[in-house]
């Protein structure tokens, strides 16, 4: 009895979020329905002058119909607020879209560089150390790669330096740390992280 109660609010929450998602599923193109046929009438009136103007020949009654009709919409004080406000909640929505698919595009890149640190991390700790650095030139163009793509995020990368020290344990424990860090998609920490390493690196070469 205890855990079915426990486990009540965990089952509403996801029960809650999937209704929402099905509620953005719909609400999102009924809404850009609504503000189309919003934009009817001023819009069509527009093209119908234009093209009564330029395109018939002669004044033609369908046309003059058609055209004050949508004239008259066009004009009505409640349709000109409907459309300022559905404007309005349209705009809001496409920027909320916007930021939405900008911030899932940026965890996934911060993924895949904490992946890519991780994945140089085994590959530099097979190394040996009496042959490091030149055991490791097969490795040179993806670390090149990988601190180019961290410098992107204002993340701390160790300079030409890191190949003069006597073994890659350095290297090795910046990208595990560093990239364990961005793989869970912590930026902040992950800065703060890889800048204190700086000092170790300033010491070892003094």
């Amino acid at each position: 009895m205890t855990s079915e109660m426990a486990d009540s609010p965990s089952k509403d929450t996801f029960g809650c979020a999937i209704h929402q998602r099905y509620m953005s599923r719909w609400l999102k193109p009924l809404l850009f329905l609504i503000w189309g046929l919003l934009l009817i009438p001023p819009i069509g009136a527009a093209l119908e002058g234009w093209f009564a103007k330029n395109v018939l020949s002669e004044p033609n009654a369908v046309a003059t119909t058609i055209s004050n009709t949508l004239v008259n919409l066009s004009q009505l004080r409640w349709l000109r607020f409907a459309l300022v406000f559905m404007t309005g909640i349209v705009v809001g929505i496409s920027l909320e879209s916007s930021a939405r698919k900008s911030g899932e595009r940026r965890a996934f890149e911060l993924r895949s560089l904490g992946y890519k640190f991780r994945s140089l991390s085994d590959s530099i700790k097979g190394t040996s150390a009496p042959g490091w650095p030149e055991n490791a030139r097969d490795l040179r163009p993806a670390i090149m790669s990988a601190f180019n793509s961290a410098e992107k995020f204002d993340l701390w990368v160790p300079n030409e330096r890191v190949y003069e020290l006597p073994d890659a344990s350095f290297l090795c424990e910046y990208f595990r740390c560093v990239g364990r860090l961005l793989e869970d998609g912590h930026l902040d920490e992950a800065s703060r992280e890889a800048l204190s390493w700086k000092p170790f690196l300033d010491r070892s070469n003094a």
